[in-house]
């Protein structure tokens, strides 16, 4: 998963590496559709609620921190289904 290196700093805080804001951008790009948004974002919601100490707040700052957006906030209750 190209998320995958944002694990580390979603947990334990730090220093987001640069593999995680190559790994969401390639994603954002990839995903040109609603439909692809939102399969993206169910992969997304359903990967984080496995990690076992995630931290959403930190989650959530991924994107303003690598100088990109996304559509939504990721929560634990994110409805995938009203992302455009």
């Amino acid at each position: 998963m190209w998320l995958t290196p944002c694990i580390g700093y979603s947990v334990l805080g730090g220093v987001v590496p640069a593999a995680c804001c190559e790994g969401l951008k390639t994603t954002i790009a990839a995903k040109k559709t609603k439909k692809d948004r939102q399969l993206g974002c169910n992969c997304v919601k359903d990967s984080a609620a496995k990690i076992p100490g995630l931290n959403y707040d930190r989650v959530n700052e991924i994107p303003g921190i690598c100088g990109t957006t996304i559509p939504y906030k990721i929560t634990p209750d994110l409805d995938c289904s009203k992302v455009n």
